[in-house]
């Protein structure tokens, strides 16, 4: 029925906003996109419809790139992050392309509008003495505390994102390989490998962890169901707290940027860690080894072997050169 109402509301290019979302939503669906990705989809038209129902329209065809122009100039009014608006910006850029695809409206109207600049932001690692700090301040004489150090030593040892490590299944570990399968972004399945700390750092949590009838996750809460991802963000956050940590938020994203860091830093090559991190990409990867070269610049200023060496055989009288 909901396709028929559809097909009947496009005649003549009269197509709600309501049946547009609806058929986009089937659109996304049939593509076997993940429950996460189409609720994002989702709830960035749903705050752009209320924008266009504010401005009197009701219809596809009447969406023009002024007002495309006009809402994302409100975003960016409202001190909204330059990410935010670019993400929805993409999302409108696919919704249209299927409408227009679909022969739903007459024309594409994001066409005309240009692609929103977007900032440059230093990503913001910790350094491994703030890594330190960190994971000595979890309680491990608690469940709690042990299931939070537990999950930020795996993040710093592979790179997982926050919903990769919640979406762990017991199964998903090989102890013999000393791989991870994890499921990433768009369904894509992936192996990633860890060292012998995260080996028994997991070890010991299944110890305690035992056996929970039915549930197949790996990081459980107090009650054996699924953890919350803001509670993962509270939980790193707190950590954090404890440890002193300012200048920076941390968060497990901060945890995966750290490992990202580390890794070119120890001598990791990019092409690899594009594997393991599962960017489609090396664009992100890009940055990670720009952090590194910076802080490589830093330790030689440090530890400059002829600096450090005091008066040089040789060398004339020193100057400063600006």
């Amino acid at each position: 029925m909901a396709k028929t109402a559809i097909s009947r509301a496009a005649v003549g290019n009269e197509v709600t906003l309501a049946h547009a979302s609806e058929s986009f939503q089937l659109r996304c669906q049939a593509r076997n996109l993940s429950p996460l990705t189409c609720d994002w989809y989702k709830r960035r038209l749903k705050r752009f419809w209320r924008f266009l129902e504010a401005q009197g329209v009701t219809l596809g065809r009447e969406i023009t790139p002024h007002l495309i122009r006009l809402y994302l100039d409100k975003m960016r009014a409202e001190n909204l992050s330059s990410g935010l608006i670019a993400r929805d910006y993409g999302a409108f850029k696919c919704f249209f392309r299927f409408l227009t695809q679909e022969r739903l409206i007459p024309q594409n109207p994001i066409q005309l509008v240009e692609k929103p600049r977007m900032e440059q932001k230093l990503v913001r690692p910790l350094s491994m003495e703030q890594v330190r700090l960190l994971l000595a301040k979890a309680n491990q004489k608690r469940f709690f505390g042990q299931r939070v150090w537990t999950m930020a030593v795996l993040i710093l040892d592979t790179g997982l994102r926050r919903a990769e490590v919640i979406g762990l299944k017991k199964d998903d570990i090989d102890f013999n390989k000393g791989v991870l399968r994890v499921m990433g972004k768009g369904g894509k399945e992936r192996e990633v490998p860890f060292g012998a700390t995260s080996k028994q750092a997991l070890w010991n949590y299944l110890m305690r962890r035992g056996e929970l009838p039915g549930q197949e996750l790996l990081f459980v809460n107090q009650f054996g169901d699924k953890i919350c991802p803001r509670w993962m963000n509270k939980a790193i956050r707190m950590l954090g707290e404890r440890a002193g940590i300012k200048g920076l938020r941390v968060s497990p994203h901060a945890l995966r940027h750290t490992f990202a860091t580390q890794y070119i830093l120890n001598g990791g090559d990019a092409f690899s860690l594009q594997q393991i991190l599962g960017h489609s990409t090396l664009e992100m990867v890009k940055v990670y080894v720009g952090l590194a070269n910076r802080d490589v610049a830093l330790l030689h200023r440090r530890f400059s072997p002829m600096d450090r060496m005091g008066l040089v055989p040789g060398a004339k009288r020193r100057v400063l050169v600006r």
